[in-house]
Parts: C-alpha cells; sequence; structure tokens
C-alpha cells in the first residue's frame, strides 16, 4: 500500500513519531559527481564543516544540481565526513525502508513507491545517492490528526508522544497569530493544534537528537517543510534542549556564496543563543502576513 507523503499541519499536520532504535546508517561511499561549488570562504567552510546539523527547507527545486545543498554535501564529504540527509517529512517508522534499499533489498522505485506520492517521486529521487545516508525525522500523519482533531489515543501512540521538552513562554501567542492568518487553519480548534504543531516539532527534534547519539561523526543535513507551521529555529531550539549541538539554519533559496546562516549553541547561561545570526533570516514578525499554508 502507497504510505503517502505527510503534508504538514494544515490537513492532517504530518510529520514522525516512532521508534528511536533504528538500524545504524551505512558507511559512505564514493564522493558523487557534483556540480562544481561556488566560491566560498576559509570562514564559510569552517562553520560547515563544524555544524552538527543543517536546516533547509524543502522546495521542489531543493534536489536539483547545483543547489545549495549538494555543494554543502561535497565540502563535508571532501573533509572525510559521512553525510545523512534527515526528512521531517516522512514519519520515522519508514526508516527500514531506506535501510532496505541501502542494503539492495529493495530497488529505487520501489522505495519511492512506498515512500511518497507518484508526483513527489522525481523529486525525491534525485536524493537517493549511494553515499548518502538517510534518516527519517517525523511523526506519522495519524497521530498528528488524532491530536488536532481531540480523538483519544491509544495507549501505544501515547508512548510515541515527546518528552521533555520546554516551549519558550510566548509560543503559544506567536502560532496563534499565525494561524488565525489562515482561514484553513482558524476552522480548528486554537489549543488541539497547538499541541500537534508541537508533537510534529518537538519529535523532529527528537529523532535529530536521536540521529546524533547513535552516529556522532555524521553531518545530518535536515530538511523542513516549507511552511510557517514548522519553525527551522524552534526546532532547533527543542533539539538544543535535549543535547549540546551546533546547527546551521540556511535562508531560503539564498545562493550559497551570499548566505550568511545563523549559528545556534548551547550557551553557558542561556540553553539556546544565537552565535552568527543572518541579517536576511526570517524572524517572527506579528505584523507580517503570514505565509501561504498547503493543504
Amino acid at each position: 500500500m502507497k504510505h503517502s507523503w505527510p503534508l504538514l499541519l494544515t490537513a492532517a499536520l504530518t510529520s514522525g513519531c516512532g521508534s528511536l532504535r533504528q538500524p545504524p546508517l551505512p558507511q559512505s561511499a564514493q564522493i558523487a559527481a557534483v556540480a562544481p561549488a561556488p566560491m566560498v570562504d576559509d570562514a564559510w567552510a569552517a562553520k560547515v564543516r563544524s555544524a552538527d546539523a543543517i536546516y533547509f527547507s524543502l522546495t521542489e527545486s531543493a534536489m536539483a544540481a547545483g543547489q545549495p545543498i549538494w555543494h554543502i554535501v561535497r565540502l563535508l564529504q571532501a573533509s572525510g565526513q559521512p553525510v545523512a540527509l534527515g526528512w521531517a517529512e516522512v514519519p520515522a517508522t519508514q526508516q527500514p525502508l531506506f535501510e532496505q534499499w541501502k542494503g539492495q533489498e529493495i530497488s529505487a522505485a520501489q522505495l519511492l513507491d512506498q515512500l511518497v506520492r507518484p508526483e513527489r517521486a522525481a523529486f525525491f529521487r534525485g536524493a537517493l545517492r549511494p553515499d548518502l545516508g538517510h534518516a527519517a525525522l517525523g511523526c506519522p500523519g495519524k497521530l498528528l490528526g488524532k491530536i488536532r482533531d481531540g480523538e483519544t489515543l491509544s495507549e501505544e501512540e501515547q508512548a510515541q508522544l515527546p518528552t521533555g521538552f520546554h516551549p519558550r513562554p510566548d509560543a503559544f501567542e506567536i502560532f496563534a497569530d499565525r494561524v488565525t492568518a489562515s482561514a484553513r487553519l482558524r476552522r480548528y480548534n486554537i489549543r488541539r493544534l497547538y499541541r500537534a504543531h508541537l508533537v510534529a516539532e518537538q519529535t523532529i527534534a527528537e529523532n535529530i537528537v536521536r540521529f546524533r547519539r547513535e552516529h556522532p561523526q555524521w553531518k545530518l543535513l535536515v530538511f523542513l517543510p516549507n511552511d510557517a507551521m514548522i519553525d527551522p529555529r524552534e526546532v532547533a531550539a527543542f533539539a538544543a534542549q535535549k543535547m549540546p549541538l551546533r546547527q546551521l539554519i540556511l535562508d531560503r533559496s539564498q545562493p550559497l556564496q551570499e548566505a550568511q546562516p545563523q549559528l545556534l549553541a548551547r550557551g553557558r547561561r542561556s540553553l539556546f543563543k544565537v552565535v552568527d545570526c543572518s541579517p536576511g533570516a526570517a524572524r517572527h514578525d506579528r505584523r507580517l502576513a503570514a505565509p501561504r499554508l498547503r493543504a
């Protein structure tokens, strides 16, 4: 049976809880040929190499040749660092499919047939390279949908909920501002929608931490939904609550040579701080209209 590619919080708030005890990722193979990297200075390269997790917004062109993702992959692999792509829109329960593909138990076509809708296959196929690992980071859409709709969760579903995270004091107000700008989301109970939103973000963060603990030598490039409902800064902040990480957040569709990413790390007095802030980085601004949300 085909598994639908999760479609964010607007329809079923999809993204992936699931077991944290996933099979280890295979070692990196030979570096695949990619487009020549743009000129970047040593300071930028050092930031990329030192980051444990790098966040990207998932766009239709993200996997295209010449995109910043591949320049970063090449930079890391040239330093001998293995790289894995983390998929926030793929439930963690789907991780065995990646392992079966890596082990040549199923073909790429069979993997895509079970993992994504047909119209997403071409986009996803560009990331299926033998020199890369893959980590499913999301929460099952069915679980998030039940939380959003106020349905009673089973004991098994309750056990999948992430714990130990603490949202910022004004998190609900920020979320409510975004939701009230969307006619499609205003019809949901705001408190339940907010709870599902937190479960989605915290599950991604939990699985990022799980991956880093199991594979400390790997660099994780995290693809988040290109949507207002999953905020990379919030996900990174949640991950930092569980583990001291150096995390880079790249602006959407920004050329690599112009990017000055936000470098985030645990501070002495504060749990989470911005070490290097991008002047073009997206910020929570209640005066701005919320981006269009995908159905």
